[in-house]
């Protein structure tokens, strides 16, 4: 009886998830039908599990608990071994349908590390492309008379300007997320922060741009702001990192899917 409820109970968190849209806090979109399709065999699970509750066999149920038998080994009642396995798959249905839902912020990012740079201080060609080897995404980018970060951007662009900090000086930029304090390096710095998430939220990272006078502005973190600013360039533990001078910022509200998806 309880494999069934346990069943059905994952058939229908997951059911609720989608309608809710609550779902795309948790995984990438594009993972959608891979969880309808989980929830669709819970559910045909379920109704198989159904008919063996009610059919008799050559064993004595009467003593049975709700956890099943042990017909099998002569041994009656709850086992340690049982009940563990039956608690960490439960454990999920439990924080799911009793615990809020809590999107990820400063606290995480700083756990999980933020890469200001992809290459440390060195040759120019390490951090400046050429005019030969520019290619057409960064090309394009160069082209434009303004950067604007937006959901589906923001993976390339930020990697692109990480990457070859160079190459942006002085362009203009806008750019939203939230903000954090990173004082893990040799100065404290103020970032302007989104999550990527690959497939879910277990392999989210964080990725940002350091923005210059964060302080001064009284910006606290966790706060979502879009700011405007040109791209430039400072030095940091031999390190060169992208920073955004701001020329002007506003408080946002936390979108509904706060995730940027690669």
């Amino acid at each position: 009886m309880v494999k069934a409820i346990i069943l059905l109970l994952f058939a229908v968190f997951i059911f609720i998830l989608h309608e809710t849209g609550e779902i795309i806090r948790f995984i990438n979109p594009n993972y959608l039908y891979f969880s309808q399709i989980a929830s669709v065999i819970f559910l045909f699970l379920f109704f198989i599990q159904v008919p063996r509750v009610f059919t008799s066999s050559e064993y004595d149920h009467s003593e049975c608990g709700p956890w099943g038998c042990s017909h099998e080994d002569n041994e009656g009642g709850i086992t340690v071994k049982t009940l563990l396995a039956y608690g960490l798959i439960i454990m999920p249905l439990l924080t799911g349908f009793l615990l809020p839902y809590k999107d990820f912020g400063a606290a995480e990012a700083l756990k999980r590390g933020i890469s200001y740079s992809t290459h440390v201080h060195g040759h120019l060609e390490e951090h400046e492309l050429l005019d030969h080897q520019i290619d057409k995404s960064v090309e394009k980018m160069l082209k434009q008379p303004v950067l604007e970060f937006d959901n589906e951007n923001f993976a390339s662009y930020i990697s692109a300007v990480t990457s070859y900090p160079k190459n942006f000086v002085g362009k203009p930029i806008i750019v939203e997320g939230f903000i954090l304090e990173d004082d893990s390096l040799s100065n404290k710095l103020t970032v302007i922060t989104r999550f990527l998430v690959t497939h879910c939220v277990a392999d989210a990272h964080a990725a940002g741009l350091v923005i210059e006078k964060g302080v001064s502005f009284g910006i606290q973190e966790n706060t979502w702001i879009r700011v405007k600013g040109e791209l430039n360039i400072k030095k940091s533990d031999s390190k060169l990192i992208p920073i955004i001078t701001v020329s002007s910022w506003e408080e946002i509200q936390s979108p509904i899917d706060p995730y940027v998806y690669p």
